[in-house]
C-alpha cells in the first residue's frame, strides 16, 4: 500500500483509496464495495475503506457500485469496453464471453452503450443465478437494479434502443467452466498481455483530471448530448436515480462554504465574491456529501430534471446573499433583511442578555 497515494493492489485488482468518496468526507457512509462484495475483502477501518488484498479475487462484482470509479480491474476496464462497444459485431454482454460479471457495469454505462450504438445491448442474466459470487443474491440484484435503472430511462426518453435481457442459457457442448478455471485464465491473459503495463482508461483519466466527474458520468453525458435530438423526451419529474438537482432555502443558508469545499467534483462552486453559490447539474454524482455536511440543512434535492441543462453543464445560481456589516461585531455576514445584526450576535444577545443586566433593573 502507498502511504502517499492511498493505492491497495492485488495481482489483479486496485482500490484507490485517493478517489474513494468516503475518504473525501470522514462523515460519508458510503460502503457499497462493502456491501456487495461477495467475498469480504472490503472492511471500514477508523471510518476508512481498507482493502484486505488477501481476501479479493479480483471478480470485479463490485467495480458498478462505486460511484468515483475508485475501484479497477487489471484485466477489464468497463468505460474502455463501452467506449468500443458500438464497433463490436456482437452486441452480447455476457461473462461467459465478452466481459467480466456484469456488476463491474452500472447505469450510466448501459445507456451509454444503448444510446451510442446502432443496436441494443443484450445482457446475458442466464448465469447470474447460479453463479458463485451470487453469494445471498446481492451481486444478481445489483445487476438487475442497474439494468432496470437505465430501462426506466431510456423508456422515458422513448429512445430508438432499449435494453434486452438474456434469461435461457445457451446450449452447450462442454461442461460449464468452474469459476477458479475462469479466473486462472483471467490471471493469464492480463500476464501475458505486452500492455500489462500500459494505465487502462479509466486510470489514465484519474490521473490527469484529480476531482473531475468520474470517466463513466462524463461518457454518460457525453452520450445524452450526442443524442439530444433523438429522444423524443428531455424534461422529466423523476431523476431515474441517475441525476440530483439541488435548490438552496436562503433563509435558512449561512452561506458558510462546507459545501462548496467538501463537493468532490465541483458541482457545487461559490461565485468569485464568495457571496453565493453556483450549481451545475452535469458535474453532480449525487453523493449527497453536501447535504449531510450542511448544518442548517438549507440543501435539498429537487428531482425533476432537463436532459438540456445535464448534457450541456448549463449553471443554476442557488443563492446570492448581500453581505453587509454586523453592528455589534462589525463583521460581514450574509444579510436576510431586518436590524444588521448576524446570527451569532443575536443568539449571544438573548442567550446572554440576563449576564449584562443591571441591579436596578432586577
Amino acid at each position: 500500500m502507498s502511504n502517499l497515494n492511498f493505492i491497495q493492489k492485488t495481482e489483479l485488482f486496485t482500490y484507490s483509496g485517493t478517489n474513494c468518496i468516503r475518504n473525501d468526507y470522514y462523515h460519508n457512509d458510503c460502503q457499497l464495495c462493502v456491501e456487495i462484495c461477495p467475498e469480504n475483502a472490503f472492511h471500514i477501518v477508523h471510518n476508512k475503506l481498507t482493502l484486505y488484498s488477501n481476501e479479493c479475487i479480483g471478480c470485479a462484482a463490485c467495480m458498478g457500485s462505486c460511484p468515483t470509479e475508485a475501484l479497477s480491474l487489471v484485466s477489464f476496464d468497463a468505460n474502455a469496453y463501452v467506449a468500443s462497444f458500438k464497433e463490436n459485431e456482437d452486441k452480447l454482454l455476457s461473462c461467459k464471453k465478452s466481459t467480466t460479471c456484469l456488476a463491474a457495469f452500472d447505469a450510466h454505462h448501459y445507456i451509454t452503450m444503448a444510446l451510442m450504438s446502432e443496436e441494443a445491448p443484450v445482457c446475458d442474466l442466464a448465469h447470474c443465478g447460479d453463479c458463485v459470487l451470487n453469494k445471498d443474491k446481492k451481486v444478481e440484484t445489483f445487476i438487475r437494479l442497474e439494468i432496470d435503472k437505465a430501462s426506466r430511462f431510456l423508456e422515458a426518453c422513448k429512445a430508438k434502443n432499449l435494453l434486452e435481457i438474456r434469461e435461457e442459457k445457451p446450449e452447450e457442448n462442454t461442461k460449464r467452466m468452474l469459476f477458479k478455471t475462469a479466473f486462472a485464465k483471467v490471471k493469464n491473459a492480463a500476464t501475458e498481455s505486452s500492455d500489462i503495463t500500459t494505465i487502462a482508461m479509466t486510470q489514465a483519466y484519474q490521473k490527469n483530471n484529480h476531482g473531475a466527474v468520474p470517466l463513466k458520468f462524463l461518457a454518460f453525458k457525453n452520450a445524452i448530448r450526442e443524442n439530444i435530438q433523438k429522444l423524443e423526451k428531455t424534461s422529466h419529474e423523476s431523476g431515474f436515480g441517475l441525476f440530483t438537482k439541488k435548490k438552496i432555502l436562503f433563509k435558512d443558508c449561512t452561506n458558510c462554504g462546507d459545501c462548496t469545499q467538501f463537493c468532490p467534483t465541483e458541482a457545487l462552486i461559490s461565485t468569485k465574491n464568495k457571496q453565493g453559490i453556483n450549481f451545475n447539474i452535469g458535474n453532480c454524482i449525487s453523493c449527497s456529501i453536501c447535504n449531510d455536511i450542511c448544518k442548517t440543512n438549507a440543501i435539498i434535492d429537487i428531482d425533476t430534471i432537463d436532459l438540456v441543462d445535464f448534457a450541456y453543464d448549463r449553471g443554476v445560481e442557488l443563492v446570492y446573499y448581500e453581505m453587509v456589516m454586523c453592528h455589534e461585531c462589525r463583521c460581514p455576514y450574509p444579510y436576510r433583511g431586518g436590524d444588521p445584526i448576524c446570527e451569532r450576535c443575536a443568539n449571544f444577545k438573548e442567550d446572554f442578555s440576563h449576564v449584562f443586566m443591571m441591579a436596578k433593573d432586577l
